[in-house]
């Protein structure tokens, strides 16, 4: 019995449990997605997306991160002569010096488009592993107000990879 519930939990709710707003949200963006593609006669990008729903581009983005599959790295995604390989041979291995240097100057030049403040909640982030709720005690905001302004610049950083 104990079993069948972890199951059924695992196939009901999946690996990683996602709120009922953000799972709604992903079926109506599907829908959305699909309406605009038919009338752009392409895909839409998130601020269309975003537009079109009346919602907050940061939303958008959270729901479509929501609504991924997670998969697993030991997947096997080509079978062939007695060779198989998973989705953890196709990470690439470390940089070599050249990539290197080039991802410090994209790193630097793209950093210098952000504010003062946003840099310094980067590099407390991600160069001193703090958490965000220690992030807010430093900054003298709010948990939720971090974790926003991290989704916002690294929503800001991709569009400019």
């Amino acid at each position: 019995m104990i079993v069948g519930e972890i199951k059924r939990f695992l196939r009901d709710d999946g690996m990683i449990k996602v709120s009922r707003n953000l799972k709604e949200m992903s079926v109506r963006i599907y829908l959305v997605r699909e309406v605009l593609e038919n009338r752009l006669q392409r895909e839409p990008n998130v601020e269309e997306i975003a537009l079109e729903m009346g919602v907050e581009m940061e939303d958008v983005v959270l729901a479509l991160d929501a609504g991924t599959e997670i998969e697993s790295l030991q997947k096997v995604i080509y079978q062939g002569e007695n060779n198989e390989i998973t989705l953890m041979d196709k990470i690439p291995k470390a940089l070599g010096e050249e990539e290197l240097i080039l991802d410090r100057l994209w790193l630097t030049q793209v950093l210098g488009l952000l504010k003062k403040e946003e840099r310094a909640l980067l590099y407390k982030r991600y160069f001193q592993n703090k958490t965000q709720s220690k992030i807010a005690q430093e900054m003298g905001i709010s948990q939720v107000q971090v974790s926003r302004m991290e989704k916002k610049i690294l929503i800001f950083l991709r569009g400019k990879l």
